[in-house]
């Protein structure tokens, strides 16, 4: 009986230190883990009221809201619609309802989609 203690815990000593030295190689040839870095993309913001002007050579469009009027610069790939459809920038005439999807970068209102009331029939 006392032999057969002894061989098993000889035999646990030996799993035991293998599963260390195995564990301990292991993560020595892993790659650290670096921590992935998230980009923050600016958070979509929205304004509605009337187009009160709108100058195409500086692509600058400014909206009376009910704060104020607000001056939205147009991102070189931004969405104008008209209801569902594709419209142009000659589109944004004074006094034309519209929704402004915007976003703020570098202080500036810099909007991303332009969405003009259709006109009902």
């Amino acid at each position: 009986m006392r032999r057969l203690f002894t061989v098993l815990t000889v035999a646990f000593a030996v799993v035991s230190f293998s599963s260390m030295v195995s564990a301990q190689a292991a993560t020595q040839t892993q790659k650290p883990k670096v921590a992935a870095v998230k980009v923050a993309t600016p958070a979509a913001l929205s304004a509605s009221g009337k187009v009160a002007t709108f100058v195409e050579a500086t692509q600058i469009l400014t909206v009376t809201t009910k704060d104020g009027d607000k001056e939205f610069t147009l991102a070189t790939d931004a969405k104008i619609m008209v209801g569902a459809k594709a419209a142009v920038a000659g589109d944004l005439v004074a006094g034309k309802n519209v929704k402004v999807t915007y976003a703020m970068v570098d202080g500036k209102h810099v909007a991303s989609k332009v969405t003009i009331a259709a006109e009902k029939k």
